[in-house]
């Protein structure tokens, strides 16, 4: 039966199979996974990563105390910042193998400049594709304003630069000469890209309902790694494609970002960017106060011309009208005469006139009264016979009424041949449908009066 070996003694032969087959230290290329410090130790996880995402290789590594210091100093020093999760590196390793430990890289170098130059050819392949789709100078067709009324601004939330910003800008709101809107984001680390864009939508929702001047991107200082959040494709586009100009203040004098790039204006600082805008609307104010001051100046100017101008217009017209009417004056006297003599004869004509018109009414009137007395005198005669001859007729005509009124009483006719017939109460009967009994009745005659009983069946 085979006996086999101990695990130590593979793990032996492991290592010393790895120290045969990589002698010395190697210069590796990874990506700093996880990393945290113990009793001054450095730990590293480092990876390979595809642009896909997908993970190649993954290794423990290390820094140890002794050269803790010195690396990460010189990394700082010529990087600008510390190292942090996500950073590419150049690292001179050793692969050891320890029996209970197991595989890992021993770090003795890190070259600084690959770190950079990886940074830039990331930045240059985003500069060329914002290039190819005609991003790169989009925005940059939109030139700073001469004035100033209402800004938006992305900035971090606690950032020293906004402070900076905010210190003039609050007196600006307060003297109601520029309103500011502040949408805050990170940036640096990993929430950089999601909370950028959050921002930029809530700024767009506001520009869509009430338009912005432009938009304010500014960070205040920090260390140059620290930047490459800002170095992202989506939001270079972001704000490239902004319809407004855009003005950066990332807060760094020799490093720039795409952001900065692609921006209609860059600042270095968050305080340039404020003074520029105060400068504006200072300048604004200054032209607008120059402005009123050459048009009030102009206006006065004109009005003393126009002044002058109506002074001369009227005393040119009463001159001109003095002298038309003398002019007028001159014309009409000989008219005025002329129409004194003729009204005068006129009105002797008329006088004339009236005076013939007076004697012939006279006379016409003397004529006419004179026939309307003798109408007067006739008609008087009439009305004082026509009473007596309508008395007279009207006696006459009332013997006649009363010599007819006695002749129809009931005697009279009676006389001439008629009946009366009455009912018991002695009432004149003058119709068949009274007769509505068989009641007796009385005929009276001229010359006497009988009772007799009437049959209805014989009534028709």
């Amino acid at each position: 039966k085979q006996i086999g070996i101990p695990l130590s003694s593979l793990m032996n032969q492991v290592q010393q199979a790895i120290r045969g087959g990589i002698p010395g230290a190697v210069w590796v290329i990874a990506e700093v996974a996880n990393l945290n410090k113990r009793r001054g130790h450095l730990y590293l996880e480092l990876a390979e990563t595809l642009d896909s995402g997908q993970q190649l290789a993954n290794c423990r590594a290390m820094i140890w105390q002794s050269n803790t210091t010195r690396l990460l100093d010189k990394f700082s020093r010529q990087t600008g910042s510390n190292l942090n999760i996500g950073q590419k590196l150049l690292l001179l390793v050793e692969p050891t193998f320890h029996e209970k430990f197991g595989f890992s890289l021993v770090i003795q170098d890190i070259d600084p400049s690959y770190t950079l130059g990886e940074l830039e050819a990331k930045v240059q392949a985003i500069r060329q594709r914002l290039i190819a789709e005609n991003l790169y100078d989009l925005n940059k067709q939109y030139s700073m304003p001469n004035d100033f009324f209402r800004l938006a601004v992305i900035a971090p939330p606690s950032a020293a630069g906004l402070g900076d910003f905010r210190a003039d800008a609050d007196l600006l709101a307060d003297m109601d000469l520029c309103e500011f809107k502040y949408f805050y984001s990170a940036f640096q680390g990993e929430k950089v890209a999601t909370e950028m864009q959050a921002a930029f939508a809530a700024f767009q929702a506001l520009h869509s309902s009430i338009p912005f001047d432009a938009l304010i991107i500014i960070r205040g200082g920090g260390a140059k790694l620290d930047l490459q959040p800002l170095n992202d494709y989506n939001l270079a586009k972001l704000i490239a494609e902004t319809t407004i100009p855009v003005m950066c203040g990332i807060g760094h004098e020799r490093d720039s970002t795409m952001l900065d790039e692609v921006s209609a204006v860059k600042f270095d600082t968050p305080s340039k960017v404020i003074s520029a805008i105060t400068n504006s609307i200072f300048h604004a104010a200054q032209n607008a106060k120059n402005n009123w001051n050459y048009i009030e100046q102009a206006c006065q100017l004109h009005v003393q011309k126009q002044q002058q101008i109506i002074a001369e217009l009227k005393q040119s017209v009463i001159e001109n009208s003095q002298r038309e009417i003398q002019n007028q004056q001159r014309l009409i006297a000989p008219l005025f005469t002329e129409i004194q003599h003729l009204s005068s004869r006129i009105l002797q004509e008329n006088k004339n006139n009236l005076s013939q018109l007076n004697s012939t009414i006279k006379l016409q009137t003397k004529a006419r009264i004179s026939v309307q007395k003798e109408q007067l005198n006739q008609l008087n005669s009439v009305v004082k016979e026509a009473p007596t001859r309508l008395l007279n007729m009207a006696k006459l005509h009332l013997k006649q009424t009363i010599g007819f009124i006695l002749s129809s009483g009931p005697k009279t006719q009676l006389a001439r041949g008629f009946v009366l017939v009455t009912n018991e109460l002695d009432k004149p009967i003058t119709s068949v449908n009274s007769l509505i009994t068989e009641d007796p009745v009385t005929l009276k005659f001229k010359d006497g009066t009988i009772q007799v009983t009437p049959k209805l069946e014989t009534i028709k």
